[in-house]
């Protein structure tokens, strides 16, 4: 019996060990990391990645960013001159400010050299001299560090340019930061895969051991940037490309170098796994349409489903749902997360009576550009939208003055419950200034607008019309209405109500924004 339980735990031991993700064997000193897919920008896996850590010398990350930002626009080039101020001289001596490569006071250095120097040896001082010369100081160029990490969506606080002295960033942060970096400026790539750079007659390795390191390189690395201080601990972002594909991992606060690099080749082993299980997914995803009606109606809302299949890892693509060839306002994200059987449904109406079908798609674009996607053709019911109603009054008799409320109770049977329809109130066939509404709400076939008549005391006597209309000719779908009464204006002695046939009185449903308030008719018309 013990020997059949034994084998039956250990059976489930088996089981279990197969099921866990490649993170259950990842042995990572670091308390914070975070492992991204560059192309796509989703989270591969992360620990800890939205604590505030030091990151040291990896701030120069942002301080190099804003350097090509200016590379950009045309301000500064590789080749302009930086001169280099006694209080950059001093830094670049002082072992305070790592890695300290000596600057010459009052010599000038192209943005070129203090680039690679910034971003192969860490050379704190460079930093401060780009600082000086595209910002007039440290202090003014931290600001736009500061601001520049709101703009792009990270959490950083930064005190200085270099990471000599403690700043604080996440790891998820610092990723999203490098993907920005790369996305925008490839080019820096040239310089952060570099084994070295001599200046000065000396040679400085670059500080990425995976680069150049004793262990050997990593397959594809071409960057990114390291970071040591005490208060730091060690720490590293890398980025690899494979097969088209690129990893980028942060590690902060490792125990030690050669650990830090330890750390970012399990990430980034792990990273190039992630991506191979999620791009299978990608490629055996299925997409098919699991609810339609069988016809729609215009204006009338309707929902279509579409379902996911075929696979097993989630993944991160864009998605889009698309009425007619049209992308549809609020039923798109472009990071949309695919699980196996998630149902995206889409709720929306057509207004158009010219088309015997409304075509309906839901498509997966991926990071690449292939798409999976799932169409349908729906017939349009061509019977358009009809409504009834009637006003308060069929004829009227008023002196000038006087003012007359004319209320329109609108009412139709098309089982529509919520729909915008053009509106107006009309004297003698004019529009009403103030009396126009384009987006009359008509709810559960039921609306409602009251015009009130001011006849001006000077009025000359006379028959008029006044009408609401609801609809337009130029409208598909919505056959007009409209409703008109005789208001005729006499004298105050000849003022007598006219006998008036007052359609049966009906229950109104309040609804807003209707078409007007108390206005006079338009001048000279009455």
């Amino acid at each position: 019996m013990k020997k059949r339980v034994f084998t039956c735990l250990l059976l489930v031991c088996v089981l279990l060990s197969t099921c866990l993700p490649g993170a259950a064997a990842l042995n990572v000193a670091a308390p914070s990391w975070f492992i991204m897919d560059a192309q796509t920008g989703e989270e591969l896996l992360s620990q800890d990645a939205d604590t505030a850590r030091v990151p040291a010398s990896m701030t120069k990350v942002m301080t190099a960013y804003i350097i090509y930002q200016e590379l950009e626009k045309g301000t500064i080039t590789v080749d302009t001159p930086v001169w280099i101020s006694a209080n950059v001289a001093s830094k670049s001596r002082d072992s305070n400010y790592p890695t300290a490569v000596p600057l010459t006071y009052g010599a000038t250095y192209s943005v070129g050299t203090l680039l690679h120097l910034i971003m192969i040896p860490s050379a704190s001082a460079s930093c401060i001299a780009m600082a000086e010369h595209i910002s007039g100081s440290e202090a003014a160029f931290v600001e736009r560090m500061n601001q520049t990490a709101r703009d792009l969506g990270v959490t950083a606080t930064y005190y200085n340019c270099h990471g000599a002295q403690p700043n604080y960033v996440t790891a998820r942060s610092q990723a999203i930061l490098t993907k920005r970096f790369i996305d925008d400026y490839p080019q820096i790539l040239e310089i952060t895969s570099k084994a070295g750079y001599s200046f000065n007659g000396r040679y400085y390795a670059n500080t990425n051991d995976l680069l150049v390191g004793s262990r050997g390189t990593y397959e594809g690395i071409d960057g990114f940037k390291t970071g040591t201080i005490s208060a730091a601990g060690y720490c590293v972002t890398t980025t690899a490309l494979r097969e088209g594909r690129r990893v980028i991992a942060v590690v902060l606060r490792s125990t030690s170098d050669a650990q830090r690099f330890a750390d970012a080749r399990q990430l980034m082993d792990y990273g190039f796994e992630e991506i191979a299980r999620r791009d299978a997914a990608r490629a055996a995803t299925t997409v098919s349409i699991t609810s339609a009606p069988d016809s729609v109606r215009v204006y009338a809302p309707f929902t279509v489903s579409a379902q996911l299949g075929g696979f097993t890892d989630d993944y991160v693509a864009s998605a889009q749902w698309y009425v007619n060839g049209n992308p549809v306002s609020g039923f798109g994200n472009s990071y949309f997360t695919a699980t196996p059987g998630k149902v995206s449904t889409l709720t929306t109406s057509v207004d158009d009576l010219s088309r015997g079908t409304v075509d309906v798609s839901f498509v997966l674009t991926m990071f690449d550009g292939t798409q999976k996607r799932a169409d349908l053709s729906i017939p349009i019911d061509q019977q358009p939208l009809t409504y009834d109603g009637s006003l308060n009054i069929r004829a009227a008799q008023v002196y000038p003055g006087k003012s007359l409320g004319v209320h329109a109770q609108i009412t139709g049977q098309n089982g529509v419950a919520s729909l915008s329809l053009p509106a107006r109130w009309q004297w003698d066939g004019q529009d009403i200034a103030g009396a126009i509404n384009p987006a009359f709400q008509v709810v559960n076939d039921q609306a409602s607008s009251t015009y009130t008549v001011r006849i001006p005391a000077d009025a000359q006597p006379g028959t008029h019309t006044i009408s609401f209309i609801l609809g337009s000719d130029s409208l598909s779908g919505v056959e007009p209405c409209v409703l008109t009464a005789t208001v005729e204006v006499v004298s105050p002695d000849q003022a007598e109500q006219l006998p008036v046939e007052e359609p049966p009185v009906e229950e109104e449903t309040p609804v807003e924004d209707e078409p007007t308030t108390e206005e006079q008719p338009p001048a000279g018309e009455a």
